[in-house]
């Protein structure tokens, strides 16, 4: 992903178009019945955004590509939006969309609104490109606070969140049972699951043969790693957005970490020679994966024969943790259609909205009573991950997660290998970041 630093990105604006701007400041396709009936019901409801008038008039909103599921539901938005107004609704679909939105905010033509990823927030959202927006306007107090507060900057909420997704657990039931085990027996505290999967991998072995299924997959990324790498009140960046990642605290969690792979408890997916932890699973190369929501889809789909269950995260010294990956809509600072641009992120993030949205693109609605709406709760699945959102922990890393995050993984392999030790890992990963960091400065 290229990325473009908030100097470069001034610079490239040129003095006049840069005051101008600061002065003027991806999933699955499987839902619930229930969901699926709201979202219809939904259809037929009105925008929720007013019955003002824009005919004759064109509103551009910024996205990016998604599966034939998730582009009927926008479209479905799109129409709706269309007939309530009277106007014309433009989707822009950003095909590599950091590389092609960021040039379009530097020729100042980037449309109306559009799609911001939480990850990516704290860079776009120092940029003075995006309205501050009215809490009470935009109903924020219902949905979840931390994934407003994932838009929110010292200008204010600059997005309102339009889906989440969030890690859960997931077993696969004939499994653990051929092993002895239910999905109960799975402990619910990280402390715990060393002697579990020790066990647990024994067993596997015996029944299956010595290394044919593995007791559970890990990732090698801080979007996966990092609740429990900030456990403590663990910063891995400083104010400066640089990476802060040898603290004593974070050298021993990532020791944990490492602890359940040197035992040999936990392994890759290309450990186990297949591509992401969906395919390992869905697969029965493995016993338990923590995966996000839009794997339900893959499962239910692709590998159908598979009998799972689903299950919270674990706690971690204390503190039930989760991640959650959440997008959001911006207005642009330059838009000339502002009034636009508002009345179709109130329609597209009410309840209804939501309900459209979510149904067809298969995530999670950001707002409680969006949930209640699509009756999340009837599926088990989707009632733990909704479950997680309160105490997930949106991936962010400041202005500089992309540089971070690939440093951190460039050098986990070594330690995996026995090369480096926790504490020189993470010190080569933080110094190779934050050289990278000065160079783009």
């Amino acid at each position: 992903m290229k990325k473009i630093n908030r100097r470069s990105f001034l610079a490239a604006c040129g003095v006049a178009a840069a005051a101008a701007a600061l002065t003027a400041c991806g999933g699955s396709s499987s839902s619930s019945t229930a969901a699926s009936t709201a979202a219809s019901q939904a259809g037929s409801a009105a925008s929720g955004s007013g019955s003002a008038d824009f005919s004759g008039r064109t509103l551009t909103v910024g996205i990016w590509g998604g599966n034939d599921q998730e582009t009927a539901a926008i479209n479905q938005l799109k129409d709706n939006f269309e007939a309530e107004h009277g106007c014309t609704v433009e989707l822009k679909v950003y095909t590599d969309f950091n590389t092609q939105f960021q040039a379009d905010l530097i020729g100042q033509t980037a449309p109306d609104c559009f799609y911001i990823d939480g990850v990516m927030f704290p860079f776009y959202g120092s940029l003075g490109v995006m309205d501050p927006l009215d809490p009470a306007e935009y109903e924020l107090d219902a949905f979840y606070p931390n994934l407003v507060e994932a838009f929110t900057n010292d200008e204010g909420t600059l997005c309102v969140p339009k889906d989440v997704s969030s890690l859960a657990t997931y077993y696969n039931i004939d499994l653990l049972e051929a092993c002895g085990y239910t999905g109960d027996d799975i402990p619910d505290d990280y402390d715990e699951y060393m002697a579990f999967l020790t066990d647990l991998q024994a067993k596997l072995d015996e029944v299956y043969g010595p290394n044919q299924i593995a007791a559970m997959t890990y990732n090698q990324d801080l979007s996966r790693n990092l609740c429990i790498l900030q456990d403590g009140g663990n910063s891995l960046i400083d104010a400066e957005g640089n990476a802060t990642l040898t603290s004593e605290g974070i050298v021993n969690n990532m020791q944990f970490i490492l602890d359940f792979v040197d035992a040999g408890v936990w392994k890759t997916p290309a450990d186990i020679g297949l591509g992401w932890n969906g395919e390992a699973f869905g697969t029965g190369k493995v016993a338990i994966m923590e995966e996000g929501n839009w794997v339900y889809g893959t499962l239910r789909t692709d590998y159908s024969d598979i009998n799972f269950g689903v299950k919270p995260m674990p706690v971690y010294n204390g503190t039930q943790y989760s991640m959650s990956f959440t997008v959001g809509y911006g207005i642009y600072t330059l838009s000339e259609n502002k009034d636009m641009a508002s009345a179709w992120i109130k329609y597209v993030t009410s309840v209804d909205g939501e309900t459209i949205w979510c149904t067809g693109a298969g995530c999670l609605p950001p707002r409680g009573d969006a949930a209640e709406a699509m009756d999340v709760e009837s599926d088990p699945v989707w009632a733990v991950h909704s479950a997680m959102i309160d105490c997930a922990l949106p991936w962010q890393l400041g202005n500089n997660a992309s540089i971070i995050n690939t440093a951190y993984q460039n050098y986990f392999p070594l330690a995996v290998n026995g090369e480096m030790t926790a504490a020189e890992f993470l010190q080569a990963a933080q110094d190779q970041a934050n050289q990278e960091i000065a160079n783009a400065g």
